[in-house]
């Protein structure tokens, strides 16, 4: 019945449990240098903590740069999955048809006695279940880290963080997908998802330099469920998962649709 999902999740398991193992392997990395790291970070805050240095940063700059386990850990784990979620959603559900156009097994598939848009919605059901690993690392090696170094951290804030995290690996990666049905080739759909996805995240890295010219970051998914708004909200913030939820249906919808309709030369 799900004949083609258990096919490919068998076949795509190396490509699934890379991500949630890079993310493991930082983060075990942060972990084990944490008490070394904590020591360099409070000799350059006692540095840092002058007249000249608070009139540049500020004391809000000064207090956040990661001086407790907490701050630290969001703060250079979460740029690493931020660059790790780019390229999840960018690389993998863009190739889930190329691969097959690469392979010369097009055909095959549009042979297969299930509908068009069921065969795509369970090869793009192989990266949700591949994708829902990656939140589970995260909070297995967040909260065992943390104690591991006898640390506390917020377990809901945790909890909430991952599964942000995986709300936007479905919405990024609908966004993927329909650039891949819409062009059916490797190079144009990587790119078309390199502009649409890449440069979101472009302007959610570069929202304090463009905030002159305004305010440009809402229109990154990037820069929903951060920690700062899920701390404010003591949860996900529900207008957040609204917005960002249905961008990710309509994508899929259209994605789905488009498959489903068009006609192929193969």
């Amino acid at each position: 019945m799900v004949h083609v999902y258990l096919k490919n999740l068998k076949k795509s398991w190396l490509t699934g449990i890379v991500p949630p193992l890079v993310i493991i392997g930082f983060v075990g990395t942060i972990a084990i240098g944490w008490p070394s790291m904590q020591e360099l970070i409070l000799q350059r805050l006692e540095t840092m903590d002058n007249p000249i240095m608070k009139a540049i940063i500020g004391d809000l700059g000064i207090s956040g740069l990661g001086a407790t386990w907490e701050a630290a850990l969001f703060m250079y784990a979460g740029g690493t999955m931020n660059i790790l979620l780019l390229f999840v959603a960018i690389f993998i559900p863009a190739r889930l048809l190329s691969t097959e156009i690469d392979k010369n097994t097009f055909d095959i598939m549009l042979s297969l006695p299930i509908p068009r848009w069921r065969y795509l919605l369970e090869k793009f059901s192989v990266y949700l279940s591949y994708s829902l690993v990656i939140p589970i690392a995260m909070v297995g090696i967040m909260l065992g880290s943390t104690a591991y170094l006898g640390e506390s951290i917020s377990t809901s804030l945790v909890l909430y963080y991952s599964l942000g995290y995986f709300i936007l690996l479905f919405t990024l990666g609908s966004i993927s997908l329909l650039c891949a049905t819409i062009f059916l080739d490797s190079n144009k759909s990587l790119a078309a998802a390199g502009v649409l996805i890449g440069g979101q995240y472009f302007l959610d890295s570069m929202s304090g330099l463009l905030a002159g010219f305004g305010n440009f970051e809402v229109l990154s998914l990037f820069n929903y469920f951060s920690i700062g708004a899920i701390q404010e909200a003591g949860m996900l913030p529900v207008g957040e998962i609204g917005v960002v939820g249905v961008i990710g249906l309509l994508a899929l919808i259209s994605a789905l649709s488009i498959f489903h309709r068009r006609e192929f030369a193969f």
